[in-house]
């Protein structure tokens, strides 16, 4: 591997960063319109936190992670299944 062989693949992958202000947000929560317009505004700040991502330029604002539990009780509805 050469030095420009280097030097191409680190411009190819700088490409392909997302520079600049996110170009929209995608929330798996609700949000009223002054948390997103927060998100929106301090989006750095959401990220360092670990409240949102950023992924494909947008802000992405996750679910929260289930339990064990919880999974089962969402997802039994769809198996079937009586809930104990």
């Amino acid at each position: 591997m050469t030095i420009a062989n280097l030097s191409k693949r680190l411009e190819k992958i700088e490409a392909a960063r997302h520079v600049g202000a996110p170009k929209g947000l995608v929330s798996f929560v609700p949000l009223t319109d002054e948390e997103e317009a927060d998100a929106k505004r301090n989006w750095r700040q959401w990220v360092a936190d670990g409240r949102a991502k950023l992924q494909w330029g947008c802000i992405v604002i996750p679910a929260p992670k289930l339990t064990v539990e919880e999974w089962v009780a969402e997802t039994t509805k769809y198996r079937g299944e009586p809930v104990h």
